[in-house]
């Protein structure tokens, strides 16, 4: 199994709007960050979680060729904003594309991009195919997933399992239910918006992951979605052996 770190920063990425570097120190190529989004290779099948505004250029910087389905983990624009690019896969690849999302997320998806659903001023949008999300397995992608969902902010963003990798983002809790899924999981890429220092934000920060993940057996577990008050060597110093700050570009093996 291949996951590569399409991008590992928040919301607003790194740097931000007006070249804004916040904390993070801006010689250091690891600290340049697109929206979070990852790209998930195994048995020849490849899905793409959460498609953001760099979506065009993510696909392009990894030389990507083609994928099978679409995760969407929930309906912020830093995980949606790159649907509209979608059409134009399904023309350029010559088959449909399969998406999945929370009721919560499609109602959002139909509010800020109807014409996908209507076909008015797109006629390639036939090629996406629409699959709602439950808190219940689902094969995405020939990929068996194990859904679960997480609090954040006022709404709830899915995770999944997949065989021994896990990945939850932008979460501010961890339900027993949920928990129970990431147990065992031979690596788990994890949302840590805040760093070191806990915020009231929906997001989370290393403290609380640590606390969140007490009692589980996880082997590696790498952190991304990083906002631009984090620097990179500087989180990664006080992190323990087993735990990697992720960067744009980084590919795991699991």
């Amino acid at each position: 199994m291949k996951v590569t770190v399409l991008g590992s920063g928040s919301a607003y990425g790194t740097p931000m709007i007006f070249n804004s570097w916040g904390d993070a120190d801006a010689s250091d190529s690891r600290n340049r960050r697109q929206r979070a989004s990852i790209f998930l290779e195994d048995e020849g099948k490849r899905l793409l979680v959460d498609a953001g505004p760099d979506l065009r250029e993510q696909i392009n910087r990894e030389n990507i060729a083609d994928f099978d389905a679409v995760f969407l983990t929930h309906p912020h624009y830093d995980h949606i904003g790159g649907v509209p690019e979608l059409p134009r896969a399904c023309k350029i690849l010559g088959h449909q594309i399969d998406i999945y999302a929370s009721d919560l997320t499609m109602d959002e998806l139909k509010k800020c991009y109807a014409y996908l659903f209507s076909g008015i001023g797109e006629p390639d949008s036939g090629g996406l195919v629409w699959h709602v999300l439950k808190d219940e397995p689902v094969t995405a992608a020939g990929l068996e997933l194990d859904v679960f969902s997480v609090p954040h902010h006022h709404l709830q963003s899915n995770g999944f399992r997949y065989k021994n990798f896990a990945y939850v983002t932008d979460w501010q809790g961890l339900p027993e239910y949920a928990a129970a899924r990431l147990d065992g999981a031979d690596l788990l890429l994890a949302e840590c918006n805040n760093g070191m220092t806990p915020a009231q934000n929906g997001h989370s920060s290393w403290p609380e992951i640590v606390d969140r993940l007490k009692g589980l057996k996880i082997g590696r577990i790498v952190l991304t979605h990083l906002s631009a008050r984090v620097d990179y060597r500087t989180l990664q110093e006080q992190l323990p052996e087993n735990v990697r700050v992720a960067y744009d570009g980084m590919v795991l093996e699991v």
